[in-house]
């Protein structure tokens, strides 16, 4: 029976925990252990059954000695999900790139895929990875392997073991793993004195990206919420992160490694759902606006991500096709203004006028700066001061809501919006009226 078939069958053995009792069952742990009259004895030790008994796994030994080590290999060809195993191998993560400033992502083989479970979510000094999962392409398997300390002195064995996987790699790819995890097994290997292995390493963090594609789209970007709306997975048996860190004091309290199951299944899906994301954003970056994105949402945030990278051609196309394909009414106005701006910067002026006429008409906030537009494209570019005086004049009143407010009233409103209009209505007025002037026939 292997791990995963282990743990869906048992999979309702960890009852939920209160996260509020993570601080005083430490404490409790560490009081336990400054007993002089009780010798030192590790919690698989002093429990019958240890954590082999309900992980597949061994006991792994370093320079540094002995940890856990729980190792599980999934086949190309296996299912994940929508996609397959072997897409993580195969995968073209190359359009990744433009995310990354000055740094390339090497081939799949070359990847290690990492993600931590704590003794907390605050960081700092006291908050230790007590499982570190990574995975990583070999041959023909998707290998993840988790590194588990049956008590706290053997995490630097761990961390030497972390090392030399990181160390046979070139890259690093996590979820929110700038901000939390690398900061916090770099402090860890700074406090167990060993030098860090991740300076060296092209870091992708799927957070931010992943925020940037789906969250118009979905109300979370969790990566279990991403789990179920991007690649169709459902999970079953899974343990809430909050609760991780209770159930770990608890097994460090009895010695009874019955609850951690799940978190070992909970840790080794983060990881293959990591990596089948990261396939699916490169798969989107690369060729979503020609067809791969179904979703017209999907397609405008994909369209800002290229305006960001500065791939305008690109942007400009799913921009367009995000469009056309039909978005709810304050998205859509948002991608009008977006469409008309690129339009502009390619000096595209008759294509950015109608497309600021068509944001003009909807009920958005941005409906104001389309009518400015408009008022300086006709002032400035074809010298229509009569047909800027028009659209300044719209602009006041959607601003104000009174079109029989007087002119005079804006000048006493303090907003630098309200006083640029106040100016752009007094000077076309001059404009118009010398042009009347002066087009006035001789008596």
């Amino acid at each position: 029976m292997n791990l995963e078939q282990k743990l869906r069958l048992l999979k309702k053995s960890s009852k939920p925990r209160d996260p509020d009792r993570e601080l005083e069952q430490a404490l409790e742990y560490l009081r336990r252990l400054d007993q002089p009259s009780e010798p030192r004895r590790l919690p698989a030790h002093r429990a019958a059954k240890g954590i082999q008994e309900y992980v597949e796994g061994e006991i792994a030994k370093n320079d540094w000695g002995e940890y856990f080590l729980a190792r599980q290999a999934f086949p190309f060809g296996r299912p994940y999900g929508k996609l397959r195993i072997g897409d993580i191998s195969r995968a073209d993560l190359t359009p990744l790139n433009m995310l990354l400033p000055q740094a390339a992502l090497p081939t799949p083989e070359r990847l290690v895929y990492l993600d931590t479970e704590t003794t907390g979510l605050a960081g700092g000094t006291g908050t230790c990875a007590f499982l570190i999962g990574v995975g990583t392409v070999e041959g023909t398997q998707f290998v993840v392997r988790q590194f588990f300390l049956r008590d706290y002195p053997e995490e630097k064995a761990v961390l030497q073991s972390l090392a030399e996987i990181l160390n046979a790699h070139d890259g690093l790819v996590t979820y929110n793993g700038k901000t939390f995890d690398v900061p916090l097994l770099e402090t860890r290997y700074a406090l167990a004195r060993q030098k860090s292995p991740f300076a060296r390493l092209v870091h992708f963090d799927a957070l931010h990206p992943s925020r940037r594609l789906w969250r118009l789209r979905l109300e979370s970007c969790k990566l279990t919420d991403l789990e179920n709306a991007v690649l169709g997975i459902s999970r079953e048996g899974d343990v809430a992160g909050s609760d991780i860190p209770g159930i770990y004091f608890d097994y460090l309290r009895t010695g009874d490694a019955r609850g951690l199951q799940p978190v070992f299944y909970h840790n080794a899906l983060d990881i293959m759902t990591l990596a089948a994301v990261t396939v699916e954003l490169a798969r989107a970056i690369g060729d979503g606006w020609a067809g791969t994105l179904e979703s017209p949402v999907d397609l405008f945030s994909l369209s800002r991500i290229y305006e960001t990278a500065g791939s305008r051609e690109q942007s400009l196309a799913a921009c367009r096709r995000a469009i056309s394909g039909g978005l709810p009414g304050e998205i859509e106005a948002r991608a009008l203004h977006q469409l008309a701006l690129q339009y502009k910067r390619q000096r595209q002026h008759e294509l950015a006028v109608e497309t600021w006429l068509e944001l003009s008409r909807r009920a958005s906030p941005l409906a104001l700066e389309a009518l400015e537009a408009l008022a300086i494209h006709y002032e400035h570019h074809r010298r229509d001061p009569q047909s800027a005086l028009e659209f300044t004049k719209a602009a006041i009143e959607l601003q104000n809501g009174d079109e029989q407010r007087k002119s005079s009233a804006w000048r006493n409103n303090s907003s630098p919006q309200d006083q640029r209009f106040a100016r752009r209505l007094e000077r076309l007025r001059k404009k118009v009226a010398d042009h009347q002037g002066a087009a006035a026939p001789l008596s």
